[in-house]
């Protein structure tokens, strides 16, 4: 019997443990910056993939300054905001204007 108990406490652990949610690990682009906006830039990816980043709310010092047909490496994390699943700018290096 007290193994059964023993058991059902570990399980139930193991439950809360898995089920907390994990944070995101940044995600690394490289691109050519084919829109930019106040708060948006748009990358067409070495892969041809157009990915769109919010740069709603950062820190000017580590995103700003990028012009279009830039090649440049942008570092965000993924942000829900209203139900929405965003891709949020960190970081945005210029690597050739």
């Amino acid at each position: 019997m007290k193994t059964f108990i023993y058991l059902s406490m570990f399980i139930s652990v193991i439950g809360c443990i898995s089920s907390c949610k994990q944070e995101d690990q940044p995600q690394v682009f490289n691109g050519i910056v084919y829109d930019v906006t106040m708060s948006n830039i748009t990358l067409i990816t070495s892969k041809g993939d157009t990915v769109n980043i919010s740069t709603m709310d950062d820190n000017t010092n580590k995103v700003g300054g990028v012009l279009l047909d830039d090649s440049v490496e942008v570092t965000c994390v993924k942000e829900e905001i209203e139900g929405r699943e965003i891709l949020q700018a960190i970081e945005v290096t210029i690597i050739k204007k």
